[in-house]
């Protein structure tokens, strides 16, 4: 997976995709490293280069958040989620999607399954550019 691919997925959506300012960009870098995220992941690439707040799957999945220090704490002191992982999606109906800064991958969770998530028996994506693939893709949704 590249991020061609997933630019190109990008254009593809309703919602405009904003790049970032070489400003935000910076800031983002910093927050994501407070994070654990490392310089050389797909994650810090992709949300380095652009604000993901407006996209939408066409089903019941969760708009994409910029991963704000907030949310990430409350899921780390609340639902019990281990340091490496990070919620990036709205975390709202009590679960998301969580980026492990240690692998690139991306997992479902809700809450409760704290143990399959530490067990790694969750279902997840063995990337972050193969999770925003899957994520972005609507030609399912259109046949």
């Amino acid at each position: 997976m590249s991020l061609e691919k997933i630019e190109k997925l990008l254009d593809k959506q309703e919602y405009p995709v904003i790049r970032k300012k070489i400003n935000k960009r910076q800031e983002t870098m910093e927050i994501l490293t407070k994070l654990g995220v490392k310089s050389n992941s797909e994650f810090m690439e992709l949300y380095s280069r652009y604000f993901l707040r407006a996209l939408d799957r066409n089903d019941d999945t969760y708009p994409l958040t910029d991963p704000f220090l907030m949310e990430t704490d409350m899921a780390h002191k609340h639902w019990g989620i281990p340091k490496n992982f990070i919620l990036f999606s709205t975390g709202s109906t009590e679960g998301g999607y969580l980026y492990n800064t240690e692998d690139d991958s991306v997992w479902d969770f809700n809450l409760g399954e704290q143990q399959q998530l530490i067990d790694g028996t969750l279902p997840h994506w063995n990337s972050f550019y193969e999770f925003m693939e899957w994520y972005l893709d609507t030609s399912e949704d259109e046949d």
